[in-house]
């Protein structure tokens, strides 16, 4: 077994992926995505820094630019914002869509 396969994490739930895993999310429904808030915890240059709000585990990085017109803000209004969006589980990572603030 590849040992850096057990490092590959859930980006919905942040557990080790497995085909147990994957079983749990459909049986709970929760294959098809849903709703999750994040909050904009800073900006470095051209990104912003975000982490979930019930899982600060769970941190990413994105576009300044693009998520301040996704969300139909200025840049400068996207330090500590809270914004929601609907969050897709795919084969490489997780789809992020329908941004709104909080």
């Amino acid at each position: 077994m590849d040992a850096s396969r057990d490092d590959v994490c859930c980006g919905l739930c942040g557990q080790v992926e497995d085909a147990r895993h994957q079983w749990g999310h459909e049986e709970s429904g929760r294959a098809s995505g849903g709703r999750v808030e994040h909050v904009v915890v800073g900006l470095r240059g051209a990104t912003a820094h975000c982490r979930a709000v019930h899982d600060p585990s769970r941190a990413f990085r994105t576009g300044a630019d693009v998520l301040a017109e996704q969300l139909g803000i200025d840049l400068s209004d996207l330090p500590g914002r809270h914004y929601t969006c609907w969050e897709t589980p795919g084969e490489y990572g997780v789809i992020r869509s329908r941004f709104e603030l909080a």
